[in-house]
């Protein structure tokens, strides 16, 4: 294959996620199922169309106590959203600037900006850095595209913005229907099953 340029998911690719965490932690403050808590990530509304930047981090935090009934605090919300977000090994960073030398590297990720400034966070603690801008040469997320993974208008606007071809790009990632997004416009692709597993991108480019 002739790859010159790897796309990084985010959590479960470079950031360790446990997405059950955060239901897990609604949960506990509100009383709620976490059945009922954890399906309403897969289900248009509020919570997609935070990760598409179409509402505020308040509407959000408003929204959410109006859904659950509660009075919780800005913090309560913000503390029990961000508890999905795990360890980000050095290791990994470094994998990424190593892969400069001889790739484009980009990062396209659904997120928020509440989860963007809890990384940044760990991210400033890891490596000294103060987001994943010192580790890749453009990023991409999603609530600042207005767009989301695995909605074809997200890959479009990725290789338009970045001048790509698809066939001469890798995408990595976690979810297999993100992946099956970007392979429909010929884009490559390797699920992510485990986040080291980066580190046998050598076999697939």
């Amino acid at each position: 294959m002739n790859i010159k340029t790897i796309i990084f998911d985010l959590g479960g690719v470079i950031i360790d996620l446990d997405f059950k965490r955060t239901p897990e932690a609604f949960s506990q403050l509100t009383g709620w199922k976490f059945d009922d808590i954890f399906e309403m990530y897969f289900k248009p509304g509020l919570l997609q169309n935070y990760e598409k930047g179409l509402v505020t981090d308040q509407e959000l935090r408003s929204g959410i106590n109006d859904l659950f009934g509660t009075q919780l605090s800005d913090n309560q919300i913000d503390e029990a959203w961000c508890a999905m977000l795990g360890h980000v090994p050095k290791a990994r960073l470094d994998f990424m600037n190593e892969l400069r030398n001889k790739y484009q590297v980009l990062v396209l990720s659904n997120t928020n900006a509440i989860h963007v400034r809890a990384f940044n966070q760990t991210i400033k603690k890891v490596s000294g850095e103060d987001s994943l801008d010192a580790f890749a040469d453009n990023v991409y997320f999603s609530h600042e595209m207005k767009m989301r993974k695995p909605d074809l208008e997200i890959y479009e606007e990725l290789l338009n913005q970045s001048n790509l071809k698809a066939e001469e790009c890798l995408f990595l990632d976690d979810t297999q229907h993100n992946l099956d997004g970007a392979a429909q416009l010929g884009i490559r692709t390797m699920h992510i099953t485990h986040p080291d597993l980066i580190f046998n991108l050598a076999a697939h480019v």
